[in-house]
Order: structure tokens, then C-alpha cells, then sequence
């Protein structure tokens, strides 16, 4: 079993008591040291601007790279006494008031709780990269346990389902039967849809580069991919041209809405892959001729909320629109849902075309490429 948490700071706090690069806080530090502490000397009377210097001096060191602890204790030490000798001697000449030897235990405190902050947040960040690294480490170790999972399921699922279609095409097998089997597939694919998803989803929680994407091209590529295994008519409406982005996270959404709409339509229905360009934004969705959304789900995508759950037997677990949703509004974007002009479901993205940073995402359902869905 690994703890969670070091045994002890000192595994966690970067070193800094060997090497030349620890070595050069002294040799500044020393140079203002020893002239504050010659002016307090030579000056009497006026040792209040070196004596503080002196210890500013330490702290402004201490600040930029901690020293040891030990070492640090022995300039406190040297500080003090060096100092606080002087302000006695120059007390004792009655050149300075008794009350302002004060401040060299003040000016101690001062110094050891700056020291005290500092190596606790050197301590903290210490900490903090540690457990960054720690859940780097899980989150690829999830990550590889969810692929594996999910290879491991798709070999089973993919013989089951050969063995239920060869069991279909039996001579004969009785109707009850057949329902029966047509079930036992249609749960299959469910399975493998789902699966497929999650593994989907735990990638997509990687940083992925962003580049230029053809979104019209990623388009016509989706719908090549998905026409040769789903008896659709696939049309593609496509002027968005290239985008900044990832092809990985747009490939996602379209692949998750086109099975949403796979769900609800037959081999005759149509299944349209959309996109255009509109000022610095662009619109990028999926169109088709099924029997349209539940005007709940819809309300909830259009006011930026995942519906609550399945309101069908055709619906699922409600993961894919929430994939969808979190793509979109990490990139600053906007999902919408509405009636495509084949009479079916319409979603599409609003997004900007270049880094988010600086642009208001915030589009209305009235914009262009749903007004035209509308006619």
C-alpha cells in the first residue's frame, strides 16, 4: 500500500544544501552583510539605516531560494550578535537610547517568521507536486484500465453478437424466439456503444494538442466512416472551412451525436452532417428525419443543462450529451437543440473559431443556421 501523504517534509522539500547553485544566496548576502555591519562601526549614531538594511539584506536572500536550516540559524545568530553588540556599545557612549535596543530581538522574530512562511510554502508546493504527480499516475493507470476493460469487453461482445445474427439466420427459429434473440442483440450493442463511450470520455480528460481542422473535410470523413456500417442516406452540408481546435474532441461530438440520432431513425431515414461559418464563430452539428426531441431535453440542452435521464426505451445513460456538452463549453461554445427541416432532431454547436480566450460564446437559437432549419 503507497500512502497518500510523506512520512515526513523533508521528502518533499527540494534540496538546496549541496550544489554551487545553493552556494550563491551567501556571497551577496555577506558583501551587504559585513558593509552594514562596518557602517554601524564607523557611523554611530546613524546605524539605524544599516542595521536595518542588514536584515532586509537576509530576508530578500531567504526569499529567492531558502537556505538550510542550520545555516540558517547561524546568520540569525551572527545577525543578532554582530548588531545587537554594536547598539550596546553605542548605548553604553550614550550615542543611542536605551529603548532601541528593542528591536533586536524584534528584528529576530521578524526574521525567523519569514523564514518560518517561507519553508512552510516550499514545503506545500513540495507537497503539491507530489501529489500532481500521484494523480498523473492514476489517472493514466484509469486510463489504462478502462481500455483494457474495454477490450477486453468488445472480443466477447463481438463473438456473442456473430453467434446471435448465426442463431437469426437459423432455418426457422420461431417467432417467439426471434424476439427473444433480436433483444439479446440489441442489448449487446448497447453494451458495446456504452463501453466504447466511457473509454471515450476518460481520453478526452488528456490535454490534447489543437491545431488547424478541416471541419469540412472531418465531416465528409465521418459520414464515409459511418456509411459503411449504418443503412442511412447521409448528406453533408459543409462551408465551415479550417478551424483551431482538436480533431480529437470534434470527431467526439460528431461521433456521439450521429449515434443519438442513429437510435431514432430506420434505414430510410436521413442523417445530415452540418456546418458553416458565421463571423468568428462557427456552427457544427447533426440533422435527421427522426421522430424529433422531447421538448424537455430539448429545454434543458438550450438552457445548458444535461437532461435529467432516459425519457424512452431508445434512450441511454445520458453520458453522450454530456460528452458533447463538456467539449463544447470547455472550448467557450454553446450546444443547441431544435427541429431540423426533415422534421427531426436537430443539435448543433456554436464555437469559436480561434483560441476562446476573449470571445463571448454566448449565441441566441435564433442566429443563422437555426433560423434556416426553420424554413
Amino acid at each position: 500500500m503507497v500512502s497518500t501523504v510523506p512520512a515526513s517534509p523533508r521528502e518533499l522539500t527540494p534540496s538546496v544544501s549541496t550544489g554551487r547553485r545553493s552556494r550563491h544566496p551567501y556571497v551577496p548576502w555577506l558583501v551587504v552583510w559585513a558593509t552594514c555591519v562596518w557602517a554601524m562601526w564607523a557611523w554611530p549614531g546613524v546605524e539605524v539605516i544599516p542595521y536595518h538594511v542588514a536584515w532586509a539584506a537576509f530576508a530578500l536572500m531567504y526569499g529567492f531560494e531558502p537556505w538550510p536550516r542550520r545555516q540558517t540559524l547561524v546568520v540569525l545568530a551572527a545577525t543578532t550578535v554582530a548588531t545587537g553588540a554594536l547598539m550596546v556599545a553605542h548605548v553604553r557612549d550614550g550615542l543611542l537610547a536605551l529603548d532601541e535596543l528593542a528591536e533586536v530581538p524584534l528584528m529576530l522574530l521578524l526574521c525567523l517568521l519569514v523564514a518560518w512562511h517561507v519553508q512552510r510554502r516550499d514545503e506545500a508546493m513540495a507537497r503539491a507536486a507530489v501529489l500532481a504527480r500521484r494523480e498523473a499516475d492514476t489517472a493514466a493507470r484509469r486510463e489504462r484500465l478502462a481500455r483494457l476493460t474495454s477490450h477486453e469487453m468488445r472480443t466477447p461482445l463481438t463473438i456473442a453478437t456473430g453467434y446471435t445474427d448465426l442463431l437469426l439466420e437459423a432455418d426457422d427459429p420461431g417467432a417467439d424466439r426471434q424476439a427473444d434473440l433480436l433483444v439479446v442483440r440489441d442489448e449487446l450493442g448497447r453494451l458495446a456503444r456504452t463501453s466504447d463511450r466511457l473509454v471515450r470520455m476518460i481520453r478526452l480528460e488528456d490535454i490534447l494538442p489543437a491545431g488547424p481542422v478541416d471541419v469540412d473535410e472531418l465531416l465528409r470523413a465521418t459520414a464515409r466512416r459511418f456509411a459503411a456500417v449504418t443503412s442511412r442516406r447521409w448528406v453533408v452540408e459543409a462551408d465551415a472551412g479550417t478551424v483551431q481546435g482538436s480533431t480529437e474532441r470534434l470527431r467526439a461530438c460528431l461521433d456521439t451525436l450521429i449515434e443519438n440520432a442513429l437510435r431514432y431513425t430506420g434505414p430510410e431515414d436521413t442523417v445530415r452532417l452540418l456546418a458553416t461559418r458565421e463571423g468568428e464563430h462557427f456552427w457544427m452539428g447533426v440533422a435527421d428525419s427522426g421522430p424529433g426531441l422531447a421538448p424537455d431535453i430539448a429545454a434543458a440542452v438550450n438552457a445548458g443543462r444535461t437532461p435529467a435521464g432516459p425519457t424512452d426505451g431508445r434512450s441511454q445513460t445520458g453520458l453522450g450529451l454530456s460528452l458533447v456538452r463538456d467539449i463544447v463549453q470547455a472550448r467557450q461554445g454553446r450546444l443547441y437543440a431544435g427541429r431540423s427541416r426533415e422534421g427531426g432532431a436537430l443539435m448543433v454547436a456554436r464555437l469559436p473559431v480561434t483560441s476562446p480566450a476573449g470571445l463571448d460564446p454566448a449565441g441566441q437559437p435564433d442566429s443563422l443556421p437555426m433560423r434556416k432549419e426553420r424554413h
